[in-house]
């Protein structure tokens, strides 16, 4: 007996499924474990046909009730699973090996993507969840405890910067899931070691296309980009029992990620840059007069928790006050302060100068251009593209240009880059309207296509649905499809108004052009966005034209 879930998949915060009738009511893990545990059957393996599911919530979730588990760490291009081949074998063997059977699932999958949709990523894994449970506990507790501790004795950095460097799915959607052994590897501790040797023991057969680096199998959700979503995830562990030293484990990384961000809250924003130099007013330099202490006693003292839990009010929910106090040393020694992010000129050069140290705290940066309109600021999105000097400073000149698709400049955002050897693929978004249907058009850049080509078009779920579902797969682009680029748009008062088109519409030829062109006439605000090891985002002062 085989069960195979097909649609769409949001990995272990959402859970599996996602129906545009009732689009509020998709399938969470403990849900999925309700349901296999009152359907009364055990099964050789359960596959899921879907998105971003083969974690190790999902794994420990269907452990009681299969021999195994096959899923995909990544978004799944449109085509999903090849049935032929795989069914065609079943029935001219039906006592095939599970692992056997899966190897032929895997291998016919990943042979069709290369073929119908060769520039798409795929990876699909099949998991003895029999081995699973009985080897993984003991090393995923240690794991977890090990993780803690360095976190809990003053080595925060070393845990961030391991969950910064892991490979990340679906980053976008900000659904905090990671390759599991790519982490507990980059860790480097013992524990680490220990756990993820044992994972690739019950990870029986992985396979990646080209494209695609550091997915072994398993993945897992650790909070970083959106901690908003931690509750949720905690209370999914207490119904299907994850171990608590893991809940233990990112409730303490959270936490002191919390304390790195409140106090810096003082310091500069991206709609602080743009006013203050739309304005001529000295940068904001509030974080470095005002303490980390006051800082952070006026955020416990406001009774509203909000901004960081996502829950309404006082709730504390995973929120550890005494682990954020007792950081207070660490974030006074781990910390950019704002008044560091200065602008000065090195051999008729403009850059951005900081100490080695400080370099050590950033862990991402980005290219933010914004148009200003005469009444707001257009968000034209965030590249990565970068450039130091000899010396190791930022170099602070911008050429004027921007991404353009057939002589239309977008908005533009990267969403991943894989490198393996001298190949590389980075693959972008460009959010618009097909048809009327909310999407983003897919770009990539890779060895055999440096300056682009368009994949097609991936749906975006409406947000009210409150689903990280992802439609599995793109849309072709047609000519003759119309299309309305979108941007994010910013009132001088530095309030988000709302999501604009940018530009006229456009009808598709079918054929794509891309480039960067001159923003020509038009006034704009070039900034650098630098993400700390808090995940705060930060901006440089902005050079303008």
């Amino acid at each position: 007996y085989s069960l195979i879930m097909w649609d769409h998949g949001g990995g272990s915060v959402s859970g599996f499924g996602y129906d545009q009738h009732f689009p509020n009511d998709g399938m969470t893990l403990d849900e999925l474990a309700v349901a296999l545990k009152n359907g009364g059957c055990t099964f050789d393996f359960i596959g899921f046909d879907a998105c971003l599911m083969a974690t190790l919530e999902t794994a420990m979730v269907l452990e009681s009730y299969a021999d195994y588990m096959i899923a995909s760490e990544e978004v799944e291009p449109g085509i999903g699973w090849f049935y032929t081949g795989w069914i065609t074998a079943l029935s001219q063997n039906t006592s095939i090996p599970t692992v056997e059977l899966g190897k032929k699932l895997i291998d016919d999958y990943v042979k069709e993507v290369k073929a119908k949709t060769p520039r798409s990523q795929a990876t699909l894994s099949i998991i003895d969840l029999a081995e699973l449970k009985g080897t993984i506990p003991s090393s995923f507790e240690a794991f977890a405890r090990s993780t803690r501790e360095l976190v809990d004795s003053g080595k925060y950095q070393v845990v961030s910067d391991a969950r910064s460097d892991t490979k990340e799915f679906a980053k976008s959607s900000k659904i905090n899931q990671i390759d599991l052994i790519h982490f507990a590897e980059n860790l480097g501790t013992p524990e680490g070691k220990a756990f993820a040797a044992a994972l690739r023991k019950c990870v029986k057969y992985n396979r990646t296309s080209s494209n695609i680096t550091n997915a072994n199998g398993v993945s897992i959700f650790f909070p970083y980009n959106n901690l908003k979503k931690l509750n949720s995830m905690l209370n999914t562990y207490e119904q299907i029992g994850i171990d608590d030293e893991y809940s233990e484990c990112i409730k303490s990384f959270a936490s002191v990620a919390a304390g790195g961000q409140i106090v810096s809250s003082g310091g500069n924003s991206m709609v602080d840059i743009l006013l203050n130099s739309l304005t001529g007013e000295t940068q904001n330099q509030s974080s470095g007069s005002v303490s980390i202490e006051s800082l952070l006693n006026e955020f416990l003292s406001g009774g509203d928790y909000s901004s960081i839990t996502g829950l309404a009010g006082n709730a504390l929910a995973w929120l550890d006050v005494n682990r954020m106090k007792d950081s207070i040393d660490y974030y006074k020694n781990n910390k950019i302060e704002t008044k560091d992010l200065k602008v000065t000129t090195k051999n008729g050069q403009k850059v951005l100068a900081l100490s080695e140290k400080q370099w050590d705290l950033v862990q991402n940066m980005e290219l933010n251009v914004f148009i200003d309109d005469g009444s707001g600021f257009i968000d034209l999105g965030l590249d990565n593209v970068f450039e130091y000097n000899d010396d190791g400073d930022l170099i602070m000149e911008y050429d004027g240009t921007w991404l353009a698709l057939n002589g239309n400049i977008v908005s533009y955002y990267m969403i991943s880059e894989d490198r393996y050897g001298d190949n590389y693929t980075i693959k972008g978004r460009v959010p618009a309207l097909l048809n009327g249907q909310l999407v983003d058009i897919i770009l990539v850049f890779d060895n055999q296509n440096p300056y682009g080509m368009v994949l097609g078009a991936q749906i975006k779920y409406d947000t009210s649905s409150q689903t990280e579902a992802l439609a599995k797969g793109l849309i072709d682009i047609k000519a003759g499809d119309k299309i309305d680029f979108l941007c994010d748009y910013y009132t001088y008062n530095g309030d988000y108004k709302d999501t604009y088109y940018l530009g006229n519409q456009y009808t598709a030829t079918g054929n794509w052009k891309i480039e960067n062109l001159s923003l020509g006439n038009r006034k704009y605000r070039m900034t650098y966005r630098i993400t700390d090891i808090y995940n705060n985002k930060l901006w440089t002062p902005s050079i303008s034209n």
